[in-house]
């Protein structure tokens, strides 16, 4: 098992829990950005055990919450003001 991680860390550069915790992190941004299930469903959908370990995951990768996405998400999509 240790053969496998060094040899997945050396062609990727990264571990593989950190690769599979930042695939999930993609998964659920695309959820909160795309629908408007609740955060805990996105975060068991993803593959997290609990919203509390997506949320931790997400600060790590991205320096936010996921609530801050799913807000952005929605701003993006409003029209722009008339100017």
């Amino acid at each position: 098992m240790r053969q496998f991680g060094r040899a997945f860390r050396s062609q990727t550069g990264e571990t593989p829990a950190k690769a599979v915790e930042r695939l999930r992190v993609e998964a659920a941004c695309a959820c909160l950005h795309s629908g408007a299930e609740p955060t805990e469903q996105i975060a068991i959908s993803a593959g997290f055990s609990n919203p509390e370990r997506m949320c931790r995951a997400f600060v790590k990768l991205h320096g936010h919450p996921p609530q801050e996405i799913r807000r952005s998400g929605r701003q993006d999509n409003l029209p722009s003001p008339a100017t």
